[in-house]
């Protein structure tokens, strides 16, 4: 019997006719051994139905695909854990991974008269008989008269909290035999571990996490329905050098998966700023921090899946700051998040308005910015998957265009604008108070370290997250190197805030070409505001608890029938792109909000905060941390502080007041 194409048995009657082979035909093996025949004529032939169908016993025709799909099914998953299909799931993966706050699904319950309560006290609560899944454990070790710290008059437990909740018991169950390695002093649980290298309040905070992320299990196993896109992840062990034994989530991203979805996080337009940063602060300088800040940003990556790894519920930036600095470290974490992916959104903007007034000057640059703000406001109600499809188009874009400018270099023959007669440059800036405006824009690109905590989590083996990294920048880097080096060398002093508007500005390159950079310029902005626009719709309709991911399956009808909630919703929706426009109208200029954005939000994010979770976490007696990582870490905190207060300020200050003058280059 040929094994090629064979449709799985579906039920016991498949199994007394036999079931289809690759070539259509009908075989089945009776107990007796004796194989049944079908006469041809009581079967109809490929041509009689088409070459794509067969009758079942019951008349009722069955579906045969056809050997086009067979092949591209084939095809895309060719290559095993790094086939076609595979690399999909996972950048679909990765375009939902700024979420701050993890959903905790059944966290809302909506009562009569659309009156939201908390799972853990409503009525309606999947786990009412038993509220506090943890208390099993408590009880079952001994440690009941503990565990009634968090339990209030009522006899209810109360919402966890630092002061009230309980560390992990020790291991009862076995968890790849987790129990029976663990260490005195490492805490352990039957559902995850927590590093006795944490501090006692990272401790008390990691069993939050700990103990809603069990709750979270149970309810997925008790409604399998409502949890079908969110498989549990498999765990696995690593021994430290120092002996601790870590326990990991591990996911299903193979390294170039990773590789690819943190290079789709590095690459956006901040890049197509390089080259003003680079005539702002000249060659020496300006290479200097570009390199600085690729060096200093991975470093901060890998500090951060170290405070991962300290327990095995922390999966997001937000759960990293409830670690370090309980629940107003993740507020704050919040607020940033939302200020950045704002600015980005508002770069987005600026940039279409500016690309397209250049190339059709029918419409105003305020014209463009209020057709793109408003024209894309109906994607934000648009499902989440179809447009984390749409997000890997950016990465390509931001590759063609500078592929056209170095193509647009070549093809002109003096300056400027060309590499064959390239520019008069600078190995140091003619106004040094330019400087500071250039920090911002170096910093800018780096801005990924809100998604590579969950990239880490989601990787196939999470401790091969140091070399993805090292890739990642590497190409990064090499790309925004490129796009420095080029622009600076076409267009030296006379370079603009976009590199791109120096091409658009110029007759002198082909036409068909600037249409492209035009055309590519135009797609990004269609294919990421839409998607950095849900984590905010996210956050704030959390805030206001009409998030449908974090109800129960009535609270969501309900939710989704309430004329109210729906208007909210949708309000919040539209509010986020007039804020948009708001900030692209008063704030015109790209590089201003480029410079603004890597200065107070980048180096909060991607330096500041990442060393300061590490230093706080591992702040215990034992000096987890060595002197000198503890020295060096100290001192990146303190220049990366003075460097992003010295740029912040120097953004917001008008350019004719210190040293930036205007441009209106044009040929």
């Amino acid at each position: 019997m040929s094994q090629r194409g064979r449709q799985s048995l579906s039920g016991w009657d498949a199994y007394d006719r036999g079931r289809a082979s690759s070539f259509g035909s009908l075989e089945s093996v009776p107990e007796n051994g004796e194989q049944d025949s079908l006469s041809s004529s009581l079967i109809p032939t490929a041509h009689d139905m088409g070459g794509n169908d067969a009758l079942d016993d019951g008349g009722s025709i069955l579906r045969r695909r056809s050997s086009i799909s067979r092949r591209l099914d084939s095809l895309m998953h060719k290559g095993g854990p790094n086939s076609i299909d595979n690399f999909a799931k996972s950048f679909q993966r990765a375009a939902g991974f700024r979420e701050i706050t993890p959903v905790r699904r059944y966290s809302v319950t909506l009562g009569g008269g659309d009156e939201e309560e908390v799972a853990g006290t409503s009525a309606h609560s999947p786990l009412m008989p038993n509220r506090s899944l943890l208390r099993q454990q408590l009880q079952e070790a001994g440690l009941g008269d503990r565990e009634s710290a968090v339990v209030d008059s009522r006899g209810d437990q109360a919402e966890p909290t630092e002061q009230s909740t309980l560390l992990p018991t020790v291991s009862r169950q076995t968890i790849k035999s987790i129990s029976g390695s663990l260490f005195p002093d490492q805490l352990g649980t039957s559902y995850g571990s927590i590093s006795s290298r944490l501090t006692p309040q990272a401790r008390r905070r990691a069993s939050i996490l700990l103990q809603e992320q069990y709750e979270a299990e149970i309810r997925a196993m008790e409604h399998p329905d409502e949890y079908k896109e969110e498989p549990p992840r498999h765990r696995e062990q690593e021994t430290l050098p120092d002996g601790e034994i870590i326990e990991r989530s591990v996911g299903e991203s193979t390294v170039p998966m990773t590789i690819f979805n943190s290079t789709n996080v590095l690459i956006g337009v901040g890049i197509l700023a390089l080259p003003l940063g680079i005539r702002y602060s000249g060659w020496i300088i300006g290479l200097f921090l570009l390199t600085l800040a690729a060096m200093v940003t991975s470093y901060t990556a890998k500090l951060l899946a170290k405070c991962l790894d300290t327990n095995t519920a922390s999966t997001t930036y937000g759960d990293i700051a409830f670690l370090a600095f309980g629940t107003w470290g993740r507020n704050f974490v919040e607020t940033l998040f939302i200020l950045e992916l704002t600015a980005a959104n508002v770069a987005l903007v600026i940039l279409f308005a500016d690309s397209m007034n250049s190339l059709l000057p029918v419409l105003n640059v305020l014209q463009w910015k209020i057709l793109v703000s408003v024209g894309l406001i109906p994607l934000n109600f648009v499902p989440f998957k179809k447009l984390s499809i749409s997000s890997v188009i950016g990465i390509f874009c931001c590759i063609g265009i500078i592929i056209i400018v170095f193509v647009d270099g070549l093809i002109k023959p003096q300056k400027p604008g060309s590499l064959r007669e390239v520019s008069k440059t600078y190995p140091f800036p003619e106004d040094w108070r330019t400087i500071p405006l250039s920090l911002g824009l170096f910093m800018a690109p780096w801005g990924g370290h809100s998604v590579f905590p969950a990239i880490y989590k989601d990787m196939r083996h999470p401790q091969k997250y140091g070399r993805a990294v090292k890739y990642t920048y590497l190409f990064t880097y090499g790309l925004d190197l490129s796009m420095a080096v080029l622009g600076y060398l076409m267009f030296g002093d006379d370079v603009r805030d976009e590199v791109t508007a120096n091409i658009l500005l110029s007759s002198a390159y082909p036409h068909v070409l600037s249409i492209l950079i035009v055309v590519l310029i135009a797609i990004i902005p269609i294919t990421k505001i839409p998607l950095s626009n849900r984590p905010i719709m996210d956050t704030i309709n959390k805030k206001f608890s009409i998030d449908l991911r974090q109800m129960d399956a009535k609270a969501r009808t309900r939710s989704e029938s309430s004329w109210k909630h729906r208007s909210a919703r949708a309000l919040i929706a539209v509010f986020c792109n007039l804020v948009q426009l708001g900030i692209a109208v008063g704030f015109p200029d790209f590089d201003s909000i480029m410079a603004l954005m890597g200065s107070a939000l980048c180096f909060t994010i991607c330096v500041i905060l990442p060393i300061g979770f590490y230093l706080k976490i591992f702040n215990t007696e034992g000096n987890e941390i060595k002197t000198l990582e503890r020295i060096l870490d100290w001192s990146l905190v303190v220049l990366c502080s003075a460097l992003a207060a010295l740029g912040t300020v120097f953004a917001i200050l008008p350019k004719n007041k210190i040293g930036a003058k205007q441009l209106s280059w044009m040929n």
